[in-house]
């Protein structure tokens, strides 16, 4: 959710600071006042073209601050955690500056980020529609995936997914067979390489166990050494063990106090700790010796292991190589037999795919139907009681997707021919179309935010309000900002700023000033009537309520 937005000499705005709530926020004012300039702003935090004559008249720089609240639950929580940003109890902080000389840096939660990387995090946080949206939902390629969000049987589609890879493995591999040939010399190269990795005989974590053999051998002098002086320093002519086991007899016949008895008990322990460890130490050392001929066989082994390596890659994955080699041999003595093969593999995996895509296909359109019924639904709402919506099937050949292609059809008028929703309908019909999608698709889609920028022109009355209303049920479970001409759709707002544009000696400024419910009432009375007559305010006072019933 947007929490807070800071714009600063940004156009005709000086510096705005809102705190945003949840729910429906509205702003309204007259033209020209700069209503559309806190969306371009929130267009800019998205990632829009930024152009140096954004940058406000006589100012050096401009800057556009967001910030969002974000549960680890969305998609973009992880996106952003992939990238290496923390995101600090749940806070977004995303920021463009940028000067009139054409230069600009991007930001996320203060640190450095590129303009592709904002993109990606906020398209899944905000939807900007506007009158003449050309987003997601007019996009054809974007309907199949709706229709399977609403479906919400993920399960399936990671099967029909998976299928379709195994079909798809055993179709590159047969046309891999069928394309290339090979000659006796081929033959010989793939047979000795195969016997070198074989000969080898290389086992897993032989490497690091000759380099560990080889450092302790190269360290002989040293650790016998060593071990010589720390075995006289215990147990020598003047070793710590025999002075700690005299000192042990002399206490062994002091029991009169129990602090000696347990002195002693712990200094005895201490002795036969030591005497053993000293075992240890002298096997070790009886066992040392340094055997030259050993050394140079570890040293050629390594050089063959780290020549294996070289030639066909890390020697973790050789039983892989050996594999691929074996296939590649087998491929060439018995060619037409492995071509066969590999065509019956591939109807077999096509017909698993094929009941899998068939499976979603059934699934789609049995709640294709419903989803036609609630969009109608929501169309009925606003006013549209003509329209038709219906979910186009197409069969394909087959993706990771299954075998369809859905398109979402439309039809207006009574007797009006289907035909694409991007092709159909335009100005207020088409904004009330969208927004009965919208209501059904944007918690589908885990969008936060949606903005609305004048969608209602054209419209006016009971339709008016009936978008109103529509957008307040929207609000309740997403965060929704419209910028609206209308008072029937600023009555159903739950906040209401009024954008005003205020001249001053030099220049003209921009200001957004949220209002109380009192002020509410005569902006609703200026906004219907252009009064604030006593019959207007009641009028507005009338529209208020019912707005917010």
């Amino acid at each position: 959710m947007l929490q807070q937005i800071y714009v600063e000499n940004f156009v005709l705005i000086d510096n705005v600071n809102l705190t945003f709530r949840d729910h429906l926020s509205a702003f309204t004012g007259e033209t020209g006042a700069g209503k559309s300039l806190l969306i371009d702003a929130i267009g800019i935090l998205k990632g829009d073209r930024i152009s140096s004559s954004l940058v406000r008249q006589n100012k050096e720089k401009a800057l556009i601050e967001g910030v969002f609240t974000l549960s680890e639950q969305h998609p973009a929580y992880g996106i952003l955690r992939e990238a290496g940003y923390d995101i600090e109890e749940g806070m977004l902080i995303i920021t463009r500056e940028f000067t009139k000389d054409g230069k600009s840096t991007s930001r996320i939660n203060h640190r450095l980020t590129t303009v592709s990387f904002i993109k990606e995090v906020i398209r899944l946080l905000i939807d900007i529609h506007s009158q003449h949206d050309t987003q997601y939902l007019l996009n054809s390629r974007y309907h199949l995936g709706l229709l399977d969000a609403y479906c919400a049987h993920d399960d399936l589609l990671t099967q029909t997914k998976k299928a379709y890879e195994k079909y798809k493995e055993c179709c590159d591999t047969l046309q891999d067979a069928l394309l290339n040939t090979y000659n006796v010399d081929d033959l010989e190269f793939l047979s000795f390489q195969l016997n070198e990795i074989e000969q080898a005989a290389i086992h897993d974590g032989e490497l690091e166990e000759l380099e560990s053999e080889q450092r302790r051998m190269q360290a002989f002098e040293k650790i016998s050494s060593h071990l010589h002086n720390a075995i006289e320093y215990l147990d020598g002519a003047h070793g710590s063990n025999p002075s700690l086991y005299e000192a042990c007899r002399e206490l062994e016949s002091l029991d009169e106090d129990e602090r000696l008895v347990k002195a002693h008990e712990a200094l005895l322990d201490a002795y036969y700790l030591i005497d053993e460890k000293l075992g240890e130490l002298r096997d070790y050392l009886s066992f040392m010796e340094y055997d030259e001929q050993r050394y140079n066989d570890i040293q050629e082994r390594i050089f063959l292991i780290r020549k294996i390596e070289r030639k066909y890659g890390n020697i973790r994955y050789l039983d892989q190589k050996k594999e691929e080699l074996q296939k590649k041999i087998d491929r060439i003595l018995h060619r037409q037999e492995f071509i066969e093969q590999q065509e019956h593999l591939k109807k077999e995996a096509y017909a698993i795919f094929f009941t899998y895509a068939k499976q979603l296909q059934a699934n789609r359109k049995k709640q294709a139907k419903r989803l036609e019924s609630d969009i109608i639904k929501q169309l009925e709402d606003l006013y549209l009681p003509n329209a038709r919506f219906e979910i186009s099937f197409q069969e394909t050949e087959g993706n990771m997707t299954g075998i369809d292609k859905v398109e979402f059809m439309i039809s207006m008028n009574p007797g009006e021919h289907m035909k694409p929703l991007s092709t159909t309908a335009s100005g207020g019909e088409l904004s009330r179309l969208m927004l009965g999608l919208k209501a059904v698709f944007t918690n589908l889609a885990k969008i936060e935010t949606i903005i609305f920028d004048e969608i209602d022109t054209g419209v006016s009355g009971s339709v008016a309000l009936a978008i109103g209303k529509k957008m307040k049920q929207l609000a309740n479970s997403t965060q929704v900002l419209c910028v609206t001409h209308l008072a029937q759709v600023a009555a159903c707002a739950d906040t209401h700023y009024l954008v005003k544009k205020k001249q001053l000696e030099q220049e003209t400024q921009t200001q957004i000033v949220k209002l109380s419910e009192e002020e509410r009432i005569r902006e609703l009375a200026m906004i219907s009537s252009d009064s604030q007559s006593e019959h207007a305010l009641r009028a507005a006072q009338e529209l208020f309520a019912k707005g917010q019933s």
